[in-house]
């Protein structure tokens, strides 16, 4: 009786975690209308999302240090989603903006900002370190000079033994 129960909870559990996980799993186009989805990139390894808008200065800086530190970790299974909150207003400054800074990483829209608020987003810059398992490993909101040396930390530690130089 004390097995099946303790089978029962653990079950009831596992599908509560595999449930929880999925419900992250987005589908948003890129740059170049082309479908991305998370649980495709999570099959790499982790991913950070960064939740950014064009008028966001402090967004751009962050960005900017997000895509060394992707640099630096790409090859060991690091993914970095740029997702653009941008409206109808500001839409269309998206592409010109990372074309300009020659940035390679994952560009996508979510202009409705229905997977900013499922990530429980407010203001931007807000970003999301998720596991290559799909748990979220930590949040981080606004951004400082010198907050990238703490998430090149965290990213590190999510790759494991590919995360070291």
């Amino acid at each position: 009786m004390k097995r099946s129960l303790i089978l029962s909870i653990a079950f009831f559990l596992f599908l509560f975690k595999l449930s929880y996980s999925q419900s992250y799993d987005f589908d948003l186009q890129d740059l170049d209308g082309n479908s991305v989805k998370l649980s495709q990139m999570l099959a790499k390894g982790p991913v950070l999302l960064q939740f950014w808008a064009t008028w966001c200065v402090p967004c751009k800086e962050e960005m900017k240090q997000i895509n060394a530190i992707w640099e630096k970790y790409k090859d060991s299974g690091f993914g970095y989603i740029a997702v653009s909150i941008d409206d109808q207003k500001t839409y269309s400054k998206v592409k010109p903006y990372i074309e300009s800074k020659g940035y390679k990483f994952t560009v996508v829209y979510d202009a409705d900002q229905n997977v900013f608020k499922t990530f429980g987003g407010q203001d931007p810059p807000f970003s999301v370190l998720i596991s290559k398992t799909g748990d979220i490993i930590k949040t981080y909101a606004g951004f400082l000079p010198g907050d990238d040396a703490k998430l090149d930390e965290d990213v590190k530690g999510a790759l494991g033994d590919k995360g070291k130089n």
